[in-house]
């Protein structure tokens, strides 16, 4: 009997042991996943917090550059790569030592490019000009010409094709992507890669001449606009001319659009006056910011309407 008992005391004691140690397994896998859980959580509200000071960051850099333009305003109606603003580009942005990172940006004329949306007219007809330097600045891509037909019907108010080759909303949902057209002014450049005709090289190629600000009849500034649009702009202007011509207007900037047609590059040449000018009221703050770990970037586009009215049009953080 004295065995037995001794047996069972045994197999009791190893049941209470091997309890104990599941019970303690149970409990040490439970504070290690509330741990862990506790530690996502202060990961997440640390990145919460940094991205919300991030992006304060970038709105001071907005703040900066209007104080740039204001400045640059007060200085002289004409805009060029002489000004302060200019002096910051891609390849040496201006930059800001904060609190933890850096701060860094830099101010582009948007007005050196050809303003997509002044030939979203509501009412009447497109300008003939706007829709000429279209065509050409088409055919200097490589591109047929007749892809602005399909480009006005797209910023035009209404569903009817304004042209045999052009399209409206019937031919797009017909398509692999099925889709409907603006009918109205292009938010972002972007929207010509839905445009028929479009692909995604030849709108890299576009879009870095056109530009799509909120507006109609944008002038295209004469100092800082890129050769491809000089040439657009000037008839007969080999490619080599117009580089040529974009280097000596960086140096040597116009005060009067009129200047142009008497420039010794440019002189005997044809030069529409029409919708230029040496004066520009939007412009792009492309901003970039990295605190600790957390990095951000920001697309602000800035109209300038006189120096006591500067404001934020568009804002973008994935890109214009």
């Amino acid at each position: 009997m004295q065995r037995i008992r001794t047996q069972s005391s045994r197999l009791h004691r190893g049941v209470a042991l091997i309890t104990a140690l599941m019970v303690m397994s149970l409990a040490t896998i439970t504070a290690v996943s509330m741990t862990a859980e506790q530690q996502i959580y202060f990961r997440r509200t640390e990145n919460i917090l940094l991205h919300e000071q991030t992006f304060l960051y970038l709105l001071s850099a907005e703040d900066f550059a209007k104080v740039a333009l204001q400045a640059d305003y007060r200085d002289g109606p004409t805009d060029s790569f002489k000004d302060t603003w200019a002096k910051s580009n891609a390849e040496n942005p201006q930059i800001f030592p904060i609190e933890g990172g850096i701060l860094s940006g830099y101010i582009e004329d948007l007005q050196g490019k050809f303003n997509i949306n002044n030939l979203a007219v509501t009412t009447g007809k497109v300008n003939k000009w706007d829709e000429d330097r279209l065509r050409k600045l088409l055919v200097i891509n490589g591109l047929s010409p007749d892809i602005a037909n399909a480009i006005i019907d797209w910023l035009d108010p209404d569903d009817t094709a304004r042209f045999p080759d052009g399209a409206e909303s019937v031919d797009y949902l017909q398509g692999e992507q099925p889709h409907r057209v603006g009918n109205g002014m292009m938010g972002s450049i972007s929207e010509l890669l839905y445009v028929k005709g479009i692909d995604y090289e030849s709108y890299q190629a576009l879009s870095s001449v056109l530009v799509a600000l909120p507006k109609t009849d944008v002038p295209i500034n004469i100092n800082t606009a890129s050769a491809t649009v000089l040439q657009m702009l000037i008839d007969p202007l080999t490619e080599s001319e117009a580089k040529d011509l974009q280097l000596d207007l960086a140096e040597n900037p116009l005060t009067e659009p009129q200047e142009l047609a008497a420039h010794p590059l440019v002189k005997g040449k044809k030069v529409d006056p029409n919708g230029i000018s040496v004066e520009s009221s939007y412009f792009l703050l492309r901003s970039y910011v990295e605190v600790g770990r957390a990095k951000d970037r920001m697309d602000s586009v800035i109209h300038r309407f006189n120096d006591k009215v500067i404001n934020v049009v568009v804002r973008s953080q994935g890109g214009l």
